[in-house]
This record gives structure tokens, C-alpha cells and sequence, in this order.
């Protein structure tokens, strides 16, 4: 099933086949990312840049997770990976460059944290560093293949209900926000 996660009606009707289809979801990956900022300056790019970059990589994630979550609570059950990046953390703010995507992936960790605080049951959210990934947007020279990105994503998909939520790891190691 395809979705557009800037589409709100998208999301929704995808939200409602699942719901038809199988009544139920146990995990949720908010992977969509868009890196359009190319190292530019937050306050010398243009706002559409800053606004198309916070319409996929937060406000996406944010409408994915508040049409999906109710599939989620009606069994008390679900985890939800929100795939952020390095440049999310807060010591990275402290560094020029990167501003739009940076913001937006620090946002997106601040909606982990928020929701981590919000939800009940067995269901767990946290946020997710694969690192720099050989792939259409990290480009062939990145270090990590896409198997090394998705092993942390596996296992967060997979804790039990004694894992970890509201949490924002690499490698299976928690690290600072």
C-alpha cells in the first residue's frame, strides 16, 4: 500500500484499509525523509525548503501516528519506530549547516518523546539513528548498508513489553537526545 505522507486523506484511507483489511497493526516504521536543505543555513534558505522538509519528515510521521494509533489501542498493543537521524540530537544544534532537516529531525524526536508520555498499554515509541546509509538519499559512498541500518529498526520492532519507550538508539545502544 502506498501512502503519501503529505496527504492527510491518503493517510487516512490507508489507515482505514489496514483497519478493513487485517483490523489490527502491530508496528508502525515512520521512514519517509526528505533531505532537500543541502547543507544550507536555516535563516538564509528558502522557507519552502524549510516547510517541504518538516512536511515529510515531522508533520508526516505526526498524521501517520495519529491515524494509525487507534489500531494500536483498541488491542493495548503496538510499537511505533520513528527513523530520525544524528543530526536530531540537541548537541547537533550547535553547528551551522543542515537547518531544515536538522529541525525537523529534532522535532520528530521531540513528537517520540511526547507520545512516549501520551500512550498506555503495551505500546511503545521511540526514535531511531541508522546512521548514514548507502541509499538514494544518503548517496553509494555512505558507510552503512541498508541490512546495518534496519537492525536496530528490528529490534525495537520486536522488544517486549519490558522494552524500551520514549527512547532514541543506534546500533541497539541508546543515545543522547
Amino acid at each position: 500500500m502506498e501512502i503519501d505522507v503529505e496527504n492527510q486523506e491518503s493517510i487516512s484511507q490507508a489507515a482505514i484499509a489496514v483497519n478493513e483489511w487485517v483490523g489490527r497493526l502491530d508496528v508502525l516504521i515512520n521512514n519517509a525523509g526528505v533531505y532537500l536543505d543541502k547543507n544550507g543555513k536555516l535563516l538564509n534558505m528558502e522557507p519552502s525548503i524549510l516547510e517541504g522538509t518538516m512536511a515529510t519528515n515531522f508533520f508526516g510521521a505526526y498524521h501517520v501516528i495519529r491515524s494509525f494509533i487507534p489500531l494500536m489501542e483498541k488491542r493495548g498493543y503496538g510499537r511505533i519506530i520513528n527513523v530520525s537521524s544524528e543530526y536530531g540530537a540537541m548537541s547537533d544544534m550547535s553547528y551551522p549547516g543542515v537547518g531544515a532537516y536538522k529541525l525537523s529531525k529534532f522535532a520528530l524526536n521531540g513528537l517520540t518523546r511526547l507520545v512516549a508520555a501520551e500512550i498506555s498499554g503495551d505500546i511503545k515509541i521511540n526514535a531511531v539513528d541508522p546512521g548514514w546509509v548507502s541509499s538514494d538519499m544518503g548517496g553509494p559512498s555512505a558507510p552503512r548498508t541498508p541490512k546495518q541500518a534496519a537492525q536496530s529498526i528490528l529490534w525495537l520492532a520486536t522488544i517486549g513489553p519490558e522494552g524500551p519507550n520514549g527512547g532514541f538508539f543506534r546500533d541497539g545502544k541508546q543515545i543522547d537526545w
